[in-house]
């Protein structure tokens, strides 16, 4: 059986934490030896492992250092020192590397605790098409099943239908804007809600999706100025003093 240590330029985290706990079989055991004698950080990191405990971030700090490139030394360095500098390596690496991971995603991290589809006038709390004329409009129906369900990527197809044949509902537009989020793309949803407030339809819903499609597209300057100069109302005005909080630097 072909070892999974093979190819590899330094041991990861998980194959440290398996041979510190006697898990891997006699072959995979051979192979983590090989590669000790020849590599003094992970012989250090492993001796490290055996001393001490380290948190998911050293961890995956680990990860990150074992994708480099370390020459090869024959003569062992002393090992109280090559321990020391293991440990501040994996905690240096692994501080920045969880600083990286957080700075990447806060915007999503951000837009799933605010977002929520906004509800069209065309529903009732049942869910039932209620707009006059709407049984001679098949796609706005469907698209309004599908959006109830969060099918987003399947409204839009029958959102973009009914709005080729209606272009002037601005109900469906600022549905359509709302499903765009909940699909993931913010920059179509942006125009979408630009060419609402170019039309004069300036409601609470439209900038508040505004705020979220920036923030979705990770400009949290922009959503934060766009906030802090709108006045949103009752329990929205409530989730925007906490959207606001939670944009500050």
């Amino acid at each position: 059986m072909k070892s999974f240590f093979k190819e590899r330029r330094c041991l990861s985290a998980r194959e440290l934490q398996r041979y510190a706990r006697h898990e891997l079989a006699p072959d995979q055991v051979h192979d983590v030896e090989a590669h000790l004698l020849d590599c003094p950080l992970c012989a250090a990191a492993t001796e490290g492992y055996t001393e001490h405990s380290f948190s998911e971030a050293d961890e995956a700090a680990l990860e990150e250092l074992g994708q480099m490139h370390f020459p090869v030394r024959r003569r062992p360095l002393p090992r109280v020192w090559m321990n020391r500098a293991a440990a501040i390596l994996l905690i240096m690496a692994g501080a920045y590397a969880l600083w990286q991971y957080q700075a990447a995603t806060r915007h999503q991290t951000v837009f799933a605790a605010f977002y929520e589809p906004v509800q069209p006038a065309y529903l009732n709390l049942r869910g039932t098409v209620v707009s006059p004329g709407s049984s001679s409009k098949p796609e706005l129906k469907t698209a309004l099943q599908l959006y109830e369900n969060e099918d987003f990527e399947a409204s839009i197809v029958f959102l973009e239908q009914h709005l080729n044949a209606y272009p002037e509902d601005d109900q469906a537009r600022l549905l359509m804007a709302s499903a765009l989020l909940g699909n993931w793309q913010p920059e179509r949803a942006i125009h979408i809600l630009h060419q609402l407030e170019s039309d004069n339809v300036e409601t609470e819903d439209l900038y508040w999706l505004l705020v979220l499609a920036h923030i979705q597209n990770d400009e949290l300057d922009v959503a934060s100025q766009l906030l802090s100069q709108t006045a949103f109302q009752g329990a929205r005005a409530e989730k925007a003093a906490r959207l606001e909080a939670e944009l500050e630097p």
